[in-house]
């Protein structure tokens, strides 16, 4: 019972509940999870001391270019393309990176 209580939000809401509301990112940014297969962006935010560890290992950091590759019908691995690397990681960390979509210039409104 304790720990539910520290830990409330996540038992009280849901894991989705928080991206709902959001951590405090600005309009337009939406996490690596919730892209389209295809789209590109910049990595903005890591959130979560061992993601940031383990990205940090395979070389995603903030301020890079990402491209999500493939995915998972519901909650399976996301593959990721930045630089010459092509990792898949779980769903879970995918929703722990905050990303700035890039507008495609092939586009016309």
């Amino acid at each position: 019972m304790r720990y539910m209580f520290r830990f409330g939000g996540r038992f009280r809401h849901g894991f989705q509940g928080r991206f709902k509301r959001g951590f405090g990112w600005s309009e337009g940014q939406l996490t690596l999870a919730r892209m389209q297969t295809g789209q590109s962006g910049i990595v903005v935010q890591v959130s979560g001391h061992g993601v940031i560890k383990r990205l940090g290992a395979l070389g995603l950091r903030p301020g890079l270019r990402v491209t999500k590759v493939n995915s998972s019908f519901m909650r399976g691995p996301v593959t990721v393309q930045f630089g010459n690397t092509q990792v898949a990681i779980g769903f879970g960390m995918a929703s722990r990176i905050v990303v700035e979509p890039i507008e495609s210039r092939n586009e016309r409104p």
